[in-house]
């Protein structure tokens, strides 16, 4: 999110961008998968990372959703702020 923003882009648009970026479940559950079959994670590690992969991707949805609501809240005053209306 925060490299989105440095780079130029909204708000809303930085969040909505990290939130879709942690669904990468599948391909780390693979990744992890073959870690602990090669003996490199052990299995108390291995556990954390497959719960920590299925939590961030599970709550990419109610995040995206807060989003909306937050900005479809505030968009119409700010809307109006910008043009000049009280």
């Amino acid at each position: 999110m925060l490299a989105s923003r440095f780079m130029g882009m909204n708000w809303k648009d930085s969040f909505s961008l990290g939130a879709l970026m942690n669904t990468r479940g599948l391909v780390e559950l693979v990744a992890l998968n073959i870690g602990y079959d090669l003996g490199i994670l052990p299995p108390k590690i291995f556990a954390v990372m497959v719960l920590m992969s299925l939590v961030t991707t599970f709550l990419t949805g109610p995040l995206l959703n807060l989003t909306e609501r937050i900005t479809f809240r505030a968009g119409p005053v700010i809307h109006a702020r910008r043009l000049g209306n009280p």
